[in-house]
């Protein structure tokens, strides 16, 4: 299937529920809006269109703004390090200050006042996201044990729509490291600015712990999972894309003997494995040399080239590989009475915009009343919204019909980014 947009058609057709005139400002994922009657005097009424991306290609226009060519750049290991549990000392960043005492830690700030309690043990690590958006510290009561904390230093929206308040902890997580020295600073890194990354040596045992932690993921918003610690035959570097959408974990393969390990990948946004996509089709890239590197030549299919040790391989850019432009939406309606041909007295309703929409994804749109005339209805009540969705590059998915055109074909009822319903305007 190709670049495809769908408005789901009703039952009967001139019903849809993806149409929907509703007083609501804000719609919360996965619901929909609730409906309202509109009258003429109406000014708070908006019209939403559920608009889903049913084709096999990722739709809008990139949000990525990284420029290109870019490495994936390694992790950023956390700069600060304590190990006395007497020791005290403050630092300020961007209007934040973190504050180390023996009665706590604590970090202060306007709308920030959060408490990490006592390190027992005197060890701590911490570190402020490279944007300046999150502030991680690890602290640890007696050693050998860590506790991760990550926290918002301003509002910040989920990839699920949730917000994380200012001043409160976005993600935490925990382990165990073997020792000693068991854990440092070195241990605990920043992956781009949206996940940090935590790995040491398996306490339980040979191995080696990994945890990624992912503050704008929806909860369980960590993944973890032991590896075999294979010193001296492969061993592995940390990147983060670009954009910072994905996390890799990438071996390093130091003796030919040992073959080909894969390239691990984890999302930011769900905190969950994902894989690599080459011409959209999933698919494992595998090292077998000693100096892997994966660079970004192009927000697109095939634009990511990964240094494998063996055959270079080239896969789709995770951070964004879109196309089209962004998404329009726009709501005609018409009088019930001129259907099926929906063509006649076309009076526009308005017309929004929609960035990115992801292979079988949805989303409702809002579409505010622009008509100067409001919701009049000319003494008709029996009214048709039509609602369509295009790519304004024109072409990935033409727009189907112009309304506003001086003899306006019918209505192409028939095509999936098209479709209609009938609703009442009350005097």
């Amino acid at each position: 299937m190709p670049a495809d947009l769908r408005i789901a058609d009703g039952n009967p057709i001139w019903l849809s529920q993806s149409i929907v005139p509703s007083k609501d400002t804000v719609i919360s994922p996965g619901q929909s809006p609730s409906a309202a009657t509109p009258n003429v005097n109406s000014t708070d009424v908006f019209t939403y269109i559920k608009v889903e991306n049913t084709g096999n290609v990722d739709l809008g226009a990139c949000a990525c703004a990284a420029a290109v060519p870019a490495p994936w750049p390694t992790v950023v290991l956390f700069a600060n390090f304590l190990a006395n549990p007497n020791a005290s000392t403050s630092q300020t960043q961007s209007g934040v200050t973190f504050t180390v005492s023996n009665f706590g830690d604590s970090l202060s700030g306007t709308g920030i006042n959060f408490s990490f309690g006592l390190s027992a043990s005197g060890k701590r690590a911490w570190a402020w996201s490279p944007d300046s958006r999150f502030f991680a510290y690890v602290g640890s009561p007696n050693g050998n044990d860590w506790y991760l904390t990550v926290v918002a230093l301003q509002n910040v929206t989920r990839s699920n729509g949730t917000v994380i308040n200012k001043g409160q902890a976005a993600v935490t997580g925990n382990g165990l490291f073997a020792g000693p020295p068991y854990w440092t600073n070195a241990n605990f890194g920043w992956a781009g600015s949206k996940a940090v990354a935590a790995a040491g040596a398996y306490a339980g045992g040979g191995g080696i712990v990994r945890m990624v932690a992912c503050p704008e993921a929806p909860s369980p918003n960590t993944y973890g999972d032991l590896i075999p610690d294979m010193p001296g035959q492969v061993d592995w570097t940390q990147l983060s894309s670009p954009c910072g959408s994905v996390f890799a974990f990438v071996p390093r393969v130091l003796q030919a003997a040992v073959g080909s390990r894969d390239i691990m990948l984890i999302s930011t946004a769900t905190a969950q494995v994902v894989s690599f996509r080459k011409n959209n089709v999933p698919t494992s890239v595998g090292i077998s040399g000693a100096n892997p590197s994966i660079t970004t030549n192009q927000h697109a299919a095939n634009g990511v080239h990964v240094i494998t040790g063996g055959s270079p391989v080239d896969v789709d850019d995770p951070d964004c590989t879109t196309v089209g432009g962004g998404i329009a939406v726009i709501v005609d309606r018409v009088k019930a009475s001129t259907l099926p041909s929906a063509n006649l007295g076309v009076l526009g309703v308005g017309s929004a915009t929609l960035g990115v929409l992801l292979i079988g994804q949805n989303r409702w749109v809002q579409v505010p009343n622009s008509n100067a005339s409001g919701w009049s209805n000319q003494g008709e009540q029996h009214w048709c919204l039509l609602g369509q969705a295009y790519t304004s590059d024109g072409s990935t998915i033409p727009r189907p019909w112009n309304g506003q055109a001086a003899s306006p074909p019918p209505f192409p009822v028939n095509n999936n980014n098209c479709a209609q319903r009938n609703i009442q305007i009350l005097p």
